[in-house]
């Protein structure tokens, strides 16, 4: 059986994205801060440790905005869109879209949301550690779907990180979940 090479968090980090891919993500966040959103659900789809593998790296992000805080002139808000269609290996027993595979997916694009503005904002950009991802669930999506991820950090200072997420079956014109997260810094050790 041949070795296979597993790309490092510093490898995927440090590997620029090709501007094809970078072009096609709309908002008014700069380059630099659009790649580093892909880059971090890239850390986080890394084999082996991706939780439901393949699945998860179909997650595309589709915009990227940075915005300023209407409540807190100091601060900025971060807003991480990405989609991801509804496939057969990510259904429950009953035909709908599993809510742990909506959970997983909203985990890394909120943790992404919350790092790359930490990095925009001129702080070190690491990953936070998840303490929490509070989820409420309305309507099942099903096979064939579109979802939207819409991601807005509400927070990150002093190493506490907040962000919410609604999740959006564009197919149904349907609300399927929302969630508020809320993260620490992790150590800066890759």
């Amino acid at each position: 059986m041949p070795f296979l090479s597993i790309p490092s968090a510093v490898e995927i980090l440090n590997k620029p994205l090709p501007e094809t891919l970078l072009s096609q993500i709309k908002g008014n966040a700069p380059r630099d801060v659009k790649e580093m959103t892909v880059k971090w659900l890239n850390v986080y789809h890394a084999p082996p440790k991706c939780f439901a593998g393949a699945s998860t790296r179909r997650t595309l992000v589709t915009e990227v905005s940075l915005d300023p805080n209407p409540l807190d002139d100091n601060r900025r808000v971060l807003t991480l869109v990405a989609e991801l269609d509804v496939t057969e290996e990510i259904l429950d027993e009953r035909g709908k879209l599993s809510n742990g595979f909506t959970i997983a997916v909203m985990d890394e694009c909120l943790s992404s949301a919350v790092t790359t503005l930490d990095y925009a904002d001129g702080g070190h950009g690491v990953s936070p550690v998840s303490l929490a991802l509070n989820t409420v669930f309305y309507n099942p999506a099903e096979l064939g779907a579109k979802l939207r991820f819409i991601n807005t950090t509400q927070a990150a200072v002093a190493g506490r990180m907040s962000s919410r997420c609604e999740v959006w079956d564009l197919t149904r014109r349907k609300l399927v979940a929302t969630g508020v997260f809320l993260g620490l810094r992790s150590s800066a050790r890759l």
